[in-house]
């Protein structure tokens, strides 16, 4: 999928871009009562393997790729609590880092052991904090999306609940329900580890 990976110059831009438009895109996760559901459901037009650097990553440490265990989280306040907390503090900790910077090579992904990675390590870390934490891994989802006014790709983790399909940014603190609308979704991982690829015919752009 090698469409999915933006160039060096384009993760610049989007990540400063992303990083002004922070200020005034809003979205509430509805912590409280919940939400009505919304759960990711797209045109499938093809399913893939994986991206031959996340394949790379799954190859060193499988564990971290394993996504047994429920692909439904029941929803509940508590649950959308500790995936706030997890999201601010990964993004908190976290420097981004190009992974010709840290790695001398256009795309390999990581844990950011070091304190520094793109936007892949921090779901990835997202995903591994979670799993610590007791959520079921099978939940726990990347995707690939296209932001829809700057149209650069992006890597998010997806968690799957009974009362909607949320995301993990590295650009937002807050947890987004996946349909907040500014993102076309490109693939997403599903549990058997190949990937599901989405109808690009359904996407719509903001100019």
């Amino acid at each position: 999928m090698p469409e999915m990976k933006r160039t060096v110059v384009e993760k610049v831009i989007f990540f400063t871009l992303l990083c002004w438009s922070a200020g005034f895109v809003r979205v509430d996760a509805g912590a409280g009562a919940a939400p009505e559901k919304s759960r990711l459901s797209l045109p499938v037009v093809e399913i893939v393997e994986r991206y031959p650097p996340y394949a790379d990553f799954c190859q060193r440490q499988p564990d971290e790729c394993d996504l047994s265990g429920e692909a439904l989280l029941i929803y509940s306040p508590g649950l959308i609590q500790k995936l706030r907390e997890i999201n601010f503090s990964v993004n908190s900790e976290i420097r981004f880092s190009l992974d010709t910077n840290q790695y001398g090579v256009e795309d390999h992904w990581a844990l950011p052991i070091d304190g520094f990675g793109d936007c892949e390590d921090f779901a990835l870390e997202k995903r591994a904090r979670l799993a610590r934490s007791g959520v079921a891994r099978g939940a726990l989802r990347l995707a690939f999306v296209l932001h829809k006014r700057y149209l650069s790709s992006h890597c998010i983790l997806t968690v799957e609940t009974t009362q909607g399909t949320y995301i993990l940014d590295s650009y937002f603190d807050e947890v987004l329900r996946w349909d907040h609308g500014i993102y076309n979704f490109e693939a997403r991982e599903r549990t058997d580890g190949r990937w599901d690829r989405f109808d690009q015919m359904e996407w719509t752009y903001e100019y």
